[in-house]
C-alpha cells in the first residue's frame, strides 16, 4: 500500500535552504519515522477487526527511511502473510462460491485514512521539529 505526496522535492529543498543539508535530513527522517509509526498503528487497528491467531496483527512493521524518494513503508514482517492479507482484503472463491471475509476492505479504509491525514501530519511534525 502506498500514499504519494506531490511536491515533496520542493518541500525538502526549502527545508534544506533554511536549516542546512544535514539538519534538514535529520528533521525530515524523524518526521517520516513518526508518520510511519502512526501509519503502523492505523494498519494494526484495521487488521485487528479480523484477528484469529493474531499473527497478521503482530507482524505489521514499518521500514526505516528509504531514499529516492524519501519514504517509509508499512507492511508485514513475513512474506507468508501477504497472500493471507490479500485474501482477507479482496475475498476469494471456495468451492465455486465467492466468500466475503470479515476483513474485506479494511485495509483500503486504512489507506484512505492515511491519505487524508498524511500531509497534515507531516506538515505539523515538520513545523514542530523546525522550531
Amino acid at each position: 500500500m502506498s500514499v504519494t505526496i506531490k511536491g515533496e522535492a520542493e518541500i525538502i529543498k526549502n527545508i534544506e535552504a533554511k536549516l542546512g543539508k544535514s539538519k534538514a535530513t535529520r528533521v525530515i527522517n524523524k518526521a517520516l519515522r513518526t508518520a510511519g509509526e502512526k501509519n503502523k498503528g492505523i494498519v494494526k487497528e484495521a487488521v485487528s477487526s479480523y484477528i484469529d491467531s493474531g499473527r497478521t496483527h503482530d507482524l505489521v512493521i514499518t521500514s526505516g527511511v528509504k531514499s529516492n524518494p524519501k519514504r517509509v513503508e508499512t507492511g508485514w514482517a513475513s512474506k507468508e502473510r501477504a497472500p493471507l492479507v490479500h485474501l482477507n482484503e479482496f475475498g476469494y472463491t471456495r468451492f465455486g462460491k465467492y466468500v466475503r471475509p470479515r476483513g474485506m476492505g479494511k485495509l483500503q479504509g486504512a489507506v484512505d485514512k492515511i491519505e487524508s491525514t498524511a500531509m497534515k501530519e507531516m506538515r505539523s511534525e515538520l513545523g514542530e521539529l523546525v522550531k
